[in-house]
């Protein structure tokens, strides 16, 4: 039986990249949603906490967003 190598390797490397791209994408699907996460948890944390606790990091409730998004950034 013969076999066309050509052919053979063509089709492997093909899968091959679709493998890497598909890995590629799930990682990059996996660290969008644990920043998510991470921004959730922040926003959570900061809301529960007293406007007491807010003014002695510097900041009041309104700003709870954009100081998440900040450190975020960071």
């Amino acid at each position: 039986m013969a076999v066309d190598t050509q052919t053979v390797g063509t089709d492997r490397g093909h899968t091959i990249s679709q493998s890497i791209s598909f890995l590629a994408w799930i990682g990059s699907t996996a660290n969008a949603a644990l920043k998510a996460l991470q921004l959730a948890r922040m926003l959570s944390t900061l809301s529960n906490m007293s406007d007491y606790q807010l003014s002695q990091i510097g900041i009041s409730r309104s700003d709870i967003p954009d100081y998440a998004a900040k450190l975020m950034a960071d």
